[in-house]
């Protein structure tokens, strides 16, 4: 038999049925099933549709705006992308973003492990949130930059300096998203694992650390937007690296539309590393997913 009769004959085959006549439990799963997937194909593509209708749009309304202002205040985006080829192509951009991806990789690094620690910490036992937690929401809600200057006096104007700040900008918020993730794990499942008699390890790797894990993501996505503040703050209130020093020197000098591009630069890095770390949670925690399907 040939592949198009065996296609022929596969979708002429009914559906399973029971005795009764009447589509078996399997066959109205797999139909359920079916179905939720093309709808949810079919708001993947309104989503997508949407969002490069709405780049256009702005795309379009920043050559209008950029056109009919004086250089000095505006630009176009034709000639903003202009200024950041010759910025990578002729001036050094592309090793300024090499130094800024290294100072954020670090610090990124260790105000997540920092961060996931002290969240743990706090949330999973009532001595450690009384003794460190107020410290720990005082520090959260400083702004961090006003601790920039004493950071630069006590570690110095130096690649450590920057990492440390970076640090600051990223530990805070994973810290306080883990904490909170720990207290709202099920009760119930904790009473579990006391009732089948699991000590400390056992309930940490089998209860409290996979009932944080889709905190620690969100955390994580919070992280890299206080990471990329941080970076520029560092690079720019320290020694000028990075694409701090880009930017930095293309605002200071009036060169609006490389500045421009400089930005654009920053705002494409950290959606990058935002999409890394969605690609990143659909497969560490996929339940999420199939529950946010379903809802739809």
């Amino acid at each position: 038999m040939s592949i198009d009769n065996e296609k022929v004959v596969a979708s002429a085959t009914p559906p399973a049925t029971n005795a009764a006549g009447r589509p078996s439990t399997e066959e109205i799963g797999r139909l359920i099933y079916q179905r939720r997937q093309r709808r949810l194909r079919r708001q993947r593509m309104v989503f997508l549709s949407i969002r490069v209708l709405s780049l256009a749009i702005v795309f379009i309304g920043w050559q209008i705006y950029g056109s009919h202002t004086i250089a000095i205040l505006f630009a176009p985006i034709t000639t903003v992308i202009h200024e950041g080829y010759t910025l990578f192509a002729q001036k050094g951009l592309g090793g300024q973003l090499l130094t800024s991806v290294e100072t954020f990789f670090w610090g990124y690094v260790l105000g997540m492990v920092i961060g996931v620690f002290l969240g743990m910490l706090t949330g999973a036992y009532r001595a450690a949130e009384a003794a460190i937690s107020m410290y720990i929401f005082a520090l959260y809600a400083t702004p961090m930059v006003a601790l920039v200057p004493i950071i630069s006096l006590w570690v110095g104007y130096n690649f450590h300096a920057q990492v440390v700040i970076v640090t600051l900008f990223v530990v805070w918020p994973v810290t306080v998203t883990v904490f909170h993730g720990i207290r709202e794990i099920d009760p119930e499942l904790l009473e579990v694992s006391r009732s089948l008699r699991l000590n400390r390890r056992q309930t940490w790797l089998h209860v409290l650390l996979p009932g944080a894990v889709p905190f620690i993501m969100t955390g994580a996505t919070q992280g890299v937007a206080m990471g990329m503040v941080g970076v520029i703050i560092a690079e720019v209130q320290t020694q000028l690296t990075g694409i701090g020093d880009a930017l930095q020197t293309q605002s200071s000098t009036y060169h609006t539309a490389a500045a421009l591009a400089v930005i654009l630069l920053i705002m494409a890095l950290g959606l990058t590393l935002r999409m890394m770390l969605s690609l990143l949670k659909r497969w560490i925690v996929p339940w999420q997913r199939e529950e946010q399907g379903r809802r739809h």
